[in-house]
């Protein structure tokens, strides 16, 4: 019985399919009605784009690292982008899938192998590149207009940060530790230019890859101005073997209370992490 009832289900999810596969793949040059659309986002980032662009209602499967607890309608987890339930994403009938770019994944081939529209966006290293993002999205849910206006207003308040950034004569160095142990960012990252814009300047931006494990026998060595810990607190950081001896740990100049999704998610709440984090290290640096 139990094979049978498999059966039948397997046979409905390949009709499905078939069904779905009339469709066109989406791309940057396909539109969805808002009112029509039913969409499953695969990246955190991608769910925060569709909700600030106003379709949130429409979204109706995300990953189960989008956390937004203002959000008033439940939405179906489907795991994450690299082990996604496939069959569950099948079964919420989406009309769009969003998802980001990971050479690794093969993710987003199986989802087109089922015919579903899918819509891959690169995955950022620069903030041209989130703009670009933000205007793929807006216009794949005919949202252009507002995709604009939230580019623009990015734009506008980046100014207001590049203004303030002259304050800071001599760029201090950041270290950011984003997980144990000692995972750290490099030059291919969208943080080292916020870093930049800011007025600061990431303490591995001369490491030409996206993240690296850097030894503490290195940390130690270049000596940061700042120290910002997503991984352990600023207590911890302080009692490692030998980190009495930089910088920031002597000035107390650690932050580990930093909301890491305002500079991890490439998208548009990245200008709020870069306005919140340009006023730490105004204050930081201004201190004796």
């Amino acid at each position: 019985m139990k094979k049978f009832v498999g059966a039948v289900l397997l046979i409905l999810l390949i009709l499905f399919a078939l069904q779905a596969a009339r469709r066109a793949p989406a791309s940057s040059s396909q539109s969805f009605p808002q009112e029509d659309v039913r969409i499953v986002s695969l990246a955190p980032n991608l769910t925060e784009i569709l909700f600030e662009l106003g379709v949130g209602e429409q979204v109706v499967g995300v990953t189960k690292y989008f956390t937004d607890s203002s959000r008033e309608q439940q939405i179906e987890e489907i795991g994450d982008f690299f082990n996604p339930n496939l069959e569950k994403i099948v079964s919420l009938k989406p009309s769009l899938v969003i998802a980001e770019h990971w050479p690794s994944s093969r993710t987003v081939p199986r989802l087109r192998e089922f015919g579903l529209p899918v819509l891959e966006t690169i995955s950022p290293t620069s903030l041209e590149e989130i703009y670009q993002i933000i205007r793929e999205v807006g216009k794949v849910v005919d949202r252009s207009q507002p995709a604009e206006a939230l580019i623009q207003s990015m734009k506008k308040r980046l100014r207001v940060v590049k203004e303030r950034a002259v304050q800071l004569s001599d760029r201090p160095s950041i270290y950011i530790e984003v997980d144990l142990p000692t995972w750290t960012i490099g030059k291919r990252s969208f943080i080292t230019e916020a870093f930049h814009l800011c007025g600061a300047r990431n303490l591995f931006d001369d490491v030409d890859k996206r993240a690296l494990q850097a030894s503490k026998e290195t940390i130690i060595d270049r000596n940061p101005d700042i120290i910002l810990t997503y991984t352990v607190s600023a207590s911890l950081i302080s009692q490692r073997p030998g980190w009495d001896q930089i910088k920031a740990v002597q000035n107390g100049r650690i932050l580990d209370d930093f909301d890491r999704d305002l500079l991890s998610h490439g998208n548009h709440r990245l200008i709020e992490g870069m306005e919140k984090l340009q006023a730490r290290i105004l204050t930081m640096m201004s201190e004796p």
